[in-house]
């Protein structure tokens, strides 16, 4: 090989191993994940905008958000693409909002003036839960997923739509 052939090849393979090589390390005792898509439903629509916590592997927490179809990836952590094996318990978590959201908490003279603005103008905002309360902690999830090798997508379907004010209300004085 000429010179520029093989130094093409060494940066070509010392590339390929840094790729390899140098992706995140996992945290220590972390089991093998697998990845895994979630499809979430309610009465059978996709649920668009949701949030998904798979829990009850260890201290191994997953989790995604929900697309348009309903679809969403799960890391570990935050950050490891996929999931441990194992039965987990599955959360979802949906809110909504109406009105205008207000400005910041007033910390000085201007902030406060803003928010004077808003509340004289009869603004509102108000949050709410789109998913009842059981399915929304672990304890009371009646929805769990088994994960293991060869499972690329898990569904779940959370029924009945519900609208429970979750904030107080931001309303004029």
């Amino acid at each position: 090989m000429s010179n520029n052939k093989t130094f093409s090849f060494f940066l070509c393979l010392l590339t390929i191993g840094f790729i390899v090589g140098c992706g995140p390390k996992l945290p220590d005792g972390m089991p093998k994940l697998y990845p895994v898509t979630i499809t979430v439903t309610q009465d059978g629509t996709p649920m668009e905008g949701a949030d998904v916590i798979l829990s009850g592997v260890g201290d191994w927490m997953s989790t995604g958000t929900t697309d348009a179809n309903g679809l969403a990836k799960l890391y570990t952590l935050g950050q490891y693409v996929g999931v441990p094996a194992g039965t987990h318990k599955v959360t979802v978590t949906k809110v909504v909002a109406e009105g205008e959201k207000p400005p910041p908490n007033p910390f000085d003279a201007e902030s406060q003036r803003v928010f004077q603005e808003y509340q004289r103008a009869g603004k509102t905002y108000v949050q709410f839960h789109t998913t009842a309360r059981e399915y929304r902690i672990p304890d009371t999830s009646p929805l769990s997923v088994e994960v293991k090798s060869g499972v690329k997508n898990v569904s779940v379907d959370v029924k009945g739509t519900i609208k429970e004010e979750i904030h107080q209300r931001i309303t004029p004085r």
